[in-house]
């Protein structure tokens, strides 16, 4: 079972608070598992955009948000993965993520690996490698790149490399989804032609 990421609330001293709190969530339609006195509960960790979207709403109802460190660890961790993986980091030779993880967070990155597995369910290596195919399917289908583009784009040695590991992830190959490019190529050609 998934951990629960517990938000902490300083402000709240009543029933109408929980109330004010929740549909200030709802509003913002953020999943919530619970909410009670001082504190939310969510299923994962939020992104920095819906802690900032969170706080915004909260606070000028008299709340102010605590996070706790497991979950702001997760958060920077997320965060360090999308600004590496994203398609625009400039990756140095004998680049590793943990050397860059560790040096970010100031911590052994055997202690964030830990906590970023404990909290999420998942090891930190099989997120990424989640996170970065899910970045090659956008690719494939949103740009007109190459393969070997991609695979520079996100760090991978080759595409081949790419390649293997795509496959071993997601069971297709790249071509499946270039061919899915192709496909919406031929439908914004062809706007009105019907099948």
């Amino acid at each position: 079972m998934l951990s629960a990421y517990k938000i902490f609330i300083k402000g709240m001293v009543c029933d109408r608070c929980i109330l004010a709190v929740r549909e200030a969530l709802h509003e913002l339609q953020i999943p919530v598992t619970g909410i009670t006195l001082g504190q939310i509960t969510t299923v994962s960790a939020l992104s920095e955009p819906d802690m900032d979207a969170i706080r915004e709403k909260l606070t000028p109802l008299g709340f102010t948000l605590l996070e706790d460190k497991k979950t702001r660890l997760v958060r920077d961790v997320k965060s360090l993965v999308d600004k590496v993986y994203g398609g625009s980091y400039d990756f140095p030779d004998n680049f590793k993520f943990s050397d860059i993880v560790s040096r970010t967070l100031n911590k052994d990155y055997t202690v964030i690996s830990n906590i970023f597995s404990e909290a999420e369910g998942i090891t930190l290596e099989k997120y990424i490698k989640e996170y970065r195919v899910e970045k090659v399917k956008e690719l494939l289908v949103y740009s007109d790149e190459t393969l070997s583009d991609i695979a520079f784009k996100l760090g991978y040695s080759s595409g081949a490399h790419l390649s293997r590991q795509f496959k071993d992830q997601t069971g297709l190959n790249t071509s499946h989804f270039k061919e899915i490019r192709k496909s919406k190529q031929a439908l914004t050609h062809h706007p009105g032609h019907q099948s």
